[in-house]
C-alpha cells in the first residue's frame, strides 16, 4: 500500500467481504460516509470558527468514528487530533488540519471507488 494511501487495506477486505462483492452495498457505505461528511463537517468548521472547544471535541469524535469505519485511517487520525485539541481548549492549527481532512475527503470516492474496481 502506497505511503500516502488514504484506505486501512485490512478494513477494505473487510467491508469487501461483508458486502460479498455487491457494489451497491458498497457504493450505499461510501454514499452514507459522505452524507454524514457534509452534514457534520460544516458544523465543525462553525465551531472551529468561533473556537467552540467542546463543540470541536464532539464533532471531531463523531467523524473520527465515521472515518475509521470506513477505513479511512488517516483521516481519522485528523480528526482525533481535532478531538484533543478541542478537550485542551486549544484549537490552534485547527485550520490546518480541516484543509487536509478536505484534501482526504475529495480523494475519497476517487479512492475507494478504485480500490473496488479492482477487486471485481
Amino acid at each position: 500500500m502506497p505511503e500516502d494511501a488514504l484506505f486501512n487495506e485490512e478494513k477494505l477486505a473487510e467491508l469487501h467481504q461483508i458486502a460479498n462483492g455487491n457494489m451497491e452495498f458498497l457504493n450505499k457505505i461510501a454514499q452514507t460516509y459522505i452524507q454524514q461528511f457534509e452534514a457534520k463537517y460544516p458544523e465543525l468548521k462553525e465551531a472551529v470558527d468561533k473556537t467552540d472547544a467542546e463543540r470541536v471535541e464532539q464533532l471531531a469524535h463523531l467523524l473520527k468514528g465515521a472515518s475509521y469505519s470506513v477505513g479511512l485511517e488517516q483521516t481519522a487520525t485528523l480528526f482525533h487530533e481535532l478531538e484533543l485539541a478541542g478537550e485542551k481548549e486549544a484549537l490552534d492549527g485547527a485550520d490546518s488540519l480541516l484543509l487536509e481532512i478536505e484534501t482526504q475527503v475529495e480523494r475519497f470516492l476517487i479512492e475507494w471507488n478504485t480500490h473496488f474496481e479492482q477487486l471485481t
